[in-house]
């Protein structure tokens, strides 16, 4: 049990220290964030889809293979989504409201199974969890009206759960001392 516990305290301070960075980030400059996801987006896609063409071209035998069609497929999506990222960004609080949404179900259930193995201290990942389903439910009703008004709140929202987590971590390594 003492392994768990240790795991999960390794685990709840790293993601306590990223969600903290990425949302003073997003707050400090979230068009640079939106800009950067783009990039990003567009990049990933740009490089599976030279992949895919080189690797066609070089197992081609009679005609070309379909990899390299699906080279091409990337390559256009990449153009979608650089040329096209404003109107694909107003469907991204939908997206990061469902990831939200479902990492709260899941912080939910593991809270419950917690409860056994923590005694009054289960209750912290309750919390977290009601915000994380919270924060995604907000998001999915999208009262907002600015993208960048909205990545401004989610990086708020993100330094809040950080702070939730270093809790997390406070109290799961109170839990480690107890049970040594």
């Amino acid at each position: 049990m003492e392994t768990l516990i240790k795991r999960l305290e390794r685990s709840t301070l790293v993601q306590a220290a990223v969600y903290v960075l990425i949302g003073l980030f997003i707050l400090w400059n979230p068009r640079f964030f939106f800009d950067i996801i783009v990039y990003l987006v567009a990049g990933y896609f740009a490089i599976l889809g030279l992949w895919a063409i080189v690797q066609g071209m070089r197992h081609r035998r009679d005609g070309l293979p379909p990899s390299f069609f699906m080279g091409i497929i990337y390559l256009v999506m990449a153009l979608i989504v650089f040329f096209f990222a404003e109107v694909l960004a107003s469907l991204l609080p939908i997206f990061i409201g469902l990831l939200f949404l479902f990492g709260g179900i899941i912080r939910l259930v593991q809270a419950l199974g917690y409860r056994r193995v923590m005694a009054n201290r289960w209750m912290y990942f309750l919390v977290t969890s009601i915000l994380w389903i919270g924060i995604g439910l907000l998001l999915l009703t999208n009262p907002f009206s600015s993208l960048l008004v909205l990545f401004q709140l989610f990086g708020g929202f993100l330094i809040a759960v950080g702070m939730m987590e270093l809790v997390l971590y406070f109290t799961l390594r109170r839990s480690r001392r107890q049970v040594v």
